[in-house]
């Protein structure tokens, strides 16, 4: 999706966020049903992300970490145990 929506009329644009509106009312009673801290889950999966592809190694790249240089293999690399560690 282009940025800013270009060729999207005010109507179209003002739909659309009538829609994620929706899309984050939802999303936030469900977290407070869950007992979920979205801005603590949100940060942990920033944080997750950021050892998970570092920005010097993947910047440009879409590739799973696991197919990233430096790592040989999913069994040299287990990110999920440095993940938990560090955090």
């Amino acid at each position: 999706v282009p940025k800013g929506l270009p060729g999207w009329s005010c109507a179209e644009k003002e739909h659309l966020g009538e829609e994620l509106s929706d899309v984050l009312l939802y999303l936030v009673r469900l977290a407070d049903i869950c007992g979920v801290d979205l801005g603590e889950a949100a940060l942990r999966k920033v944080k997750k992300n950021g050892l998970k592809y570092p920005v010097e190694r993947c910047k440009g790249s879409s590739k799973k970490y696991t197919q990233l240089a430096n790592v040989v293999n999913e069994e040299e690399f287990r990110v999920d145990t440095a993940i938990e560690e560090y955090l």
